[in-house]
């Protein structure tokens, strides 16, 4: 499943790229998860970093979408973005905010077909592992960098993930090890974080959007450690 964002103020174009995304997952026997965002301050209002791939129009009212861009790259290196634009001007500011390439207005879909392959095929390039989550007579598949955080509870571990909330009976070491990621960290012995969901860290709690973690003593300078390589770093998960 890859996931795409769609940032476009206009209610026809979004439509329009949508349903060039659709003919495409057809033709390539993929899936896709389209969100459709009409701002860029819609789009980073609560801003997860699970999208795969961003199709920024550029001339949007209030935030543009090369400020949006600049923002979005400050909480999110990863994400392969494409600008959706009839303003060739922009293009050389488009690599400071590293995007992959620019899709011009009016959209001509065998142009905008060939563009987004390339991104796709990039996305497959950098997928992350696929975790197997054994719940009580089931097996889920989700992806490491869809995980926000592990926590223990008595003899579960609970998999908090952009899709949903899972319980496996295991051990937090034992989980520890199936995932192998460097940018998983402990926060103290009850909760395992991935980095890319930190928004802040304050005293003796790190912040993942509206949620708080506590932060033991005997782990802060190790997470705080991790953490500052990690923005230096950002790795993809």
């Amino acid at each position: 499943m890859i996931s795409i964002a769609i940032v476009e103020d206009n209610e026809k174009e979004r439509r329009f790229i949508r349903s060039c995304l659709e003919e495409i997952a057809k033709q390539e026997g993929i899936s896709l998860h389209v969100e459709e965002f009409p701002s860029g301050t819609a789009f980073l209002g609560n801003y997860q970093p699970f999208y795969d791939i961003v199709l920024m129009d550029i001339e949007m009212p209030i935030m543009n979408g090369m400020e949006t861009a600049r923002m979005l790259r400050k909480i999110d290196e990863a994400v392969l973005l494409l600008f959706v634009t009839n303003m060739s001007q922009y293009a050389v500011q488009g690599y400071d905010v590293d995007a992959l390439d620019f899709i011009v207005k009016p959209i001509n879909p065998y142009s905008f077909a060939i563009k987004l392959k390339r991104a796709l095929a990039r996305t497959v390039k950098q997928a992350d592992d696929v975790i197997p989550i054994y719940t009580e007579g089931e097996m889920h598949m989700v992806k490491a960098s869809a995980i926000r955080y592990l926590e223990v509870s008595g003899h579960y571990v609970i998999y908090h993930t952009t899709t949903g909330v899972y319980s496996e009976y295991s051990t937090l070491k034992n989980v520890e090890k199936k995932i192998n990621k460097p940018h998983f960290v402990r926060c103290n012995r009850c909760y395992l974080v991935n980095l890319r969901y930190v928004t802040a860290i304050k005293k003796e709690l790190v912040y993942l959007g509206k949620e708080e973690l506590l932060i033991s003593r005997p782990q802060k300078k190790l997470f705080l450690e991790s953490y500052v390589e990690y923005l230096g770093g950002r790795t993809n998960v």
